[in-house]
């Protein structure tokens, strides 16, 4: 009996990457508020064309929807980042998928435990600039994993930051 479970440890362990069960994090809007010459804002989706975001100072707000992707397997928890230049909060569009048992769901962490049966939903992050760092660039962080034994998927927005001259002074 040792003999089969060993011979069909490799079956096991090779699944998930041969299967493509991993999760997936797509971002499917990125909306930042610029500036324009004149006095009203323009917004404008960046989610496919990352390179073209605008620097953004203390106070400017980037709203992304998320796609979270258990790839055929229900997905298990949501992370997001905050640290001392970025704040983010996620608004999920069914909260009734979140778990509230327990202490498995952390908001001031940015843990979210999602409920049984959960394979697909979106997120909106909501992230405001809070300060800028000397390199002028800061991270909105994501981390998303599945029930599946597989490796969890991880994805970063790096924002260019600038210093605002007129709030300086």
């Amino acid at each position: 009996m040792k003999k089969r479970v060993l011979l069909l440890l490799p079956l096991f362990l090779g699944a998930c990457s041969n299967s493509g069960e991993s999760p997936v994090i797509k971002i499917e809007k990125l909306h930042v508020k610029v500036e324009s010459d004149g006095d009203s804002a323009k917004e404008e989706d960046y989610a496919n064309k990352m390179d073209e975001l605008p620097a953004l100072k203390v106070g400017d707000e980037v709203k992304a929807l998320l796609l979270l992707d258990g790839n055929g397997a229900e997905l298990k928890t949501f992370t997001l980042q905050n640290d001392e230049e970025v704040k983010a909060k996620p608004k999920f569009l069914t909260e009734s998928e979140i778990s509230t048992e327990g202490n498995l769901t952390d908001e001031s962490k940015g843990q979210y435990r999602f409920k049984d049966g959960v394979r697909q939903t979106k997120v909106e992050v909501e992230a405001t600039v809070i300060h800028v760092n000397e390199d002028g660039e800061v991270k909105l962080s994501f981390y998303l994993s599945s029930k599946a034994e597989c490796e969890g998927a991880q994805e970063e927005i790096g924002l260019k930051t600038k210093v605002d001259d007129e709030k300086e002074e």
